[in-house]
């Protein structure tokens, strides 16, 4: 099965990030160092699953927020139930 990856953009259209599911289907965030504003290479800062705020696009100054899925959380439950 092929993944399907979508670009996070800031509302000016600048990419600030990836979208992608990990192994166990659990939406993630490719969050980029510096936002780009066309395809090209990128240098990838973090891999996010959880709540991220006020992440600013280096080109326009515009904030997001990264919110984890419900996969996320019911990860996370279940991480927390067996321990």
């Amino acid at each position: 099965m092929e993944q399907t990856i979508k670009v996070w953009k800031c509302t000016n259209g600048h990419a600030l990030g990836q979208v992608v599911r990990n192994g166990s289907g659990v939406r993630q965030l490719l969050l980029y160092r510096q936002a780009a504003s066309e395809e090209g290479e990128v240098d990838v800062l973090a891999v996010v699953e959880g709540y991220v705020t006020d992440v600013r696009c280096s080109l326009c100054g515009e904030v997001r927020t990264w919110v984890p899925g419900q996969e996320a959380m019911e990860r996370l439950l279940e991480m927390a139930r067996r321990r």
